[in-house]
């Protein structure tokens, strides 16, 4: 299952001005474990760390989901991106 979320629907990007870039994260359709994801954003090395954790701890996007998230934040968007999945995959 993949899952694009666009930075533009986030709040802390819409108050920055941001306008481009996506949250992607990649789930096995079986098991809804996160095996990967993509972000375009500015400051994007410092948004993949928790993706990369979900990685290699063998998270679920629901999960990934749960997981406590500033808000607004643009890492926010990540947690999004997993509840979206879980809708995705119910």
């Amino acid at each position: 299952t993949v899952f694009k979320l666009p930075l533009a629907a986030n709040p802390r990007a819409k108050m920055q001005g941001i306008k481009e870039g996506f949250i992607k994260l990649f789930a096995s359709r079986t098991s809804g474990t996160v095996i990967g994801g993509v972000v375009v954003a500015p400051r994007a090395s410092e948004l993949i760390l928790p993706i990369a954790l979900a990685v290699e701890h063998r998270l679920t996007v629901d999960q990934l989901a749960s997981a406590m998230s500033v808000y607004p934040s643009l890492s926010g968007g990540i947690t999004d991106a997993a509840r979206a999945m879980h809708v995705i995959r119910e």
